[in-house]
């Protein structure tokens, strides 16, 4: 890995980090939902997520190709 994509893979992770703060400051203060919930909810999304990715990773290379 070289410097310009190891500056892309921070970069992406500070901006997936501001998105989640902002997206929880939004609905706790904007919307009334409790920390907990929002907790909650981002965890299902994530297990989502990963499932799916996971799913879609290991799917891939079973399939015959032609």
């Amino acid at each position: 890995m070289n410097i310009w994509q190891f500056g892309f893979v921070v970069r992406f992770c500070v901006s997936a980090l501001v998105v989640a703060f902002l997206l929880a400051y939004s609905a706790h203060h904007e919307l009334g939902l409790s920390r907990a919930g929002i907790r909650e909810v981002a965890l299902f999304a994530a297990a989502l997520i990963g499932a799916l990715l996971t799913m879609d990773f290991f799917g891939g290379k079973s399939r015959k190709r032609k």
